[in-house]
């Protein structure tokens, strides 16, 4: 029998925040060509919003806007009521679908081998690969894929298989219920009905050349003697779009508490050009059109922003230039002034304990403890928490139960956070933006407090656990503001005038200085002025507090906090 585990206190060591981000090259593709409506939407019968079924005895797909009558309640599964479908599929990560609109036809349905269909792509394009979105009613089917291009060449897939709506691999969503047309009965699954993503690799001959449509026919298989079953359903495509100036990859930023060094990985085919960068504090990405704001000579793979805000999110997008072309922008985000801290410590164990007798207020024999410190002249703007917890034996990812601490000011999260899933395996837990330690300065510390609601009594990290170098706290500093008190006391010897400042501050005795330094609170000097006049100009730094630094013709020093407004 296992002993308990004690609590281990893990003052990481401190990194500044990385961030990065793989090259994506994934678009939906809208289409035309789809020759049934097999999603029930809106408010009234099934019948009246679909006019087929996706299995041939009558079954249909919701959307999450389905209605019976105006007073239905509103239900908790469905396919997105947008149509916009974020694949679960692990590979490719980060493709997404759009489904065409629930109010017309949204499948090409295939009921007798033999039968076809052609979607045509809106925007025609080229592709190094095509990922389609289908299922499957009443049984496994089997479809000839012929994509057809601009120059009238073809490429075909043969004997692809589409898997029955109900548990087959490679989902990109499932969960998502299907409705009886004619009875309107609901049901729900919370694994099925599915939707698949199949691969369409393009060959390299064909990677360049534009896609026009896709022809669908059915190959089998058909149940003897009858039409119903074994029926396939194309629902959308996507494309890992092709284009002849490769893409950068693997973006990544280190900050700094006011500013960051973008760095990433030119191509195996570097551009002639170098590379074009665009940096915004909005979200929205930059189109083919887009100004860039700066861009850097061939070989060249990084750049260094300065004078940024701290405790700002910002977006930076990059892409390669091959002189005439451009590549598609990969973009990374980043934060200056952001603090890490990870626990290396070990596996951190679980407290056994009744789900109901878990609260807020809670504490455990063996939490998981991390020390950040905060440098001078900044505090905590918000926090960040990542983690996994993992099952061991038979435990279930639906056990595990877990919140955040700061024990430097007794506060904790809002609600204790809950694991999913009736079966074993590891559960990725992120929380962004928590406010339990704003403002706070100097060392601060946090706890991890773990739970298990099955198996044996204590701490141990038998069921469940959380794992080791996985939980993370990230702190998003901002500068403090100079108290009226701090400044009153910095100006018993007045040095410069006014304080605070907006453009431009008055040194007193100017003809008596040598030079002038004026550096940030965590130490990094912003401008020197050798034999500074009166008057200096300072409208170009950005909002906080400085230090003034005075060198005197005498070799005395003199200094002060300034602010900036």
């Amino acid at each position: 029998m296992k002993g308990k585990l004690f609590p281990i206190a893990g003052i990481a060591l401190l990194s500044l925040a990385f961030t990065s981000a793989q090259a994506q090259q994934y678009q939906t593709v809208p289409l035309s060509g789809f020759n049934a409506d097999v999603i029930a939407n809106g408010v009234g019968s099934s019948a009246t919003s679909t006019n087929s079924d996706v299995d041939g005895v009558n079954y249909a797909f919701v959307s999450k806007d389905f209605q019976l009558t105006a007073s239905s309640a509103t239900l908790t599964y469905g396919l997105p009521t947008n149509g916009l479908i974020n694949s679960a599929a692990a590979s490719p990560a980060g493709l997404n679908y759009q489904l065409a609109s629930y109010s017309g036809n949204n499948s090409l349905r295939l009921l007798n081998v033999g039968d076809n269909g052609t979607l045509t792509f809106t925007t025609p394009k080229a592709a190094v690969n095509l990922y389609m979105l289908a299922t499957s009613g009443s049984g496994e089917s089997q479809v000839d894929v012929m994509v057809n291009f601009s120059d009238a060449t073809t490429q075909t897939f043969s004997g692809i298989n589409i898997s029955d709506w109900y548990g087959g691999s490679n989902f990109a969503i499932q969960g998502i219920g299907r409705i009886k047309k004619t009875t309107d009965g609901l049901e729900a699954d919370a694994s099925n009905p599915r939707l698949y993503q199949i691969p369409l690799a393009i060959s390299a001959a064909n990677q360049s050349k534009t896609i026009q449509s896709v022809k669908v026919t059915k190959a089998g298989p058909q149940p003897s003697g009858t039409t119903v079953g074994n029926i396939p359903n194309i629902f959308a495509f996507s494309a890992d779009v092709y284009n002849s100036c490769p893409m950068p990859t693997n973006v990544t930023s280190t900050t700094t508490t006011g500013g960051a060094t973008i760095n990433w990985t030119a191509p195996s085919s570097a551009p002639a050009s170098g590379y074009q960068y665009y940096m915004s504090t909005s979200a929205t990405a930059p189109t083919a059109a887009t100004a860039p704001t700066g861009s850097t000579a061939a070989g060249v793979t990084s750049v260094t922003l300065n004078s940024l805000t701290t405790g700002q999110t910002y977006y930076f997008w990059v892409r390669s230039n091959c002189g005439s072309t451009q590549s598609y922008w990969t973009m990374t985000q980043f934060t200056p002034g952001q603090v890490s801290a990870t626990y290396t410590a070990g596996d951190i164990s679980t407290l056994f304990a009744s789900a109901a007798s878990i609260t807020t207020t809670s504490t455990t024999t063996c939490p998981g403890t991390l020390t950040i410190s905060i440098p001078s002249g900044y505090k905590i703007k918000s926090t960040d928490v990542s983690y996994k917890m993992s099952t061991v034996s038979n435990g279930y990812m639906e056990e595990q139960r877990s919140i955040l601490a700061c024990t430097t000011n007794n506060t904790t999260e809002a609600s204790i956070t809950s694991g999913s899933g009736g079966s074993t395996g590891t559960y990725s837990y992120n929380r962004t933006g928590l406010t339990l330690a704003n403002n706070l300065t100097g060392n601060v510390t946090f706890e991890l407090r773990a739970w298990r609601t099955y198996g044996s009594s204590g701490c141990t990290v038998t069921h469940n656990k959380v794992d080791n170098n996985t939980f993370k706290i990230t702190v998003t500093l901002e500068p403090l503001q100079l108290a009226t008190s701090e400044v009153k006391a910095s100006a018993k010897e007045l040095i410069a005038y006014p304080n605070p400042f907006v453009d431009a501050v008055t040194i007193e005795k100017a003809n008596d200085v040598r030079a002038a330094t004026i550096t940030d609170l965590s130490g990094i000097t912003v401008r020197t002025i050798e034999k500074p006049a009166s008057t200096v100009h300072l409208g170009d730094l950005k909002t906080g507090v400085y230090i003034l630094t005075l060198t005197m013709k005498d070799g005395s020093v003199k200094s002060s906090k300034m602010i900036k407004k």
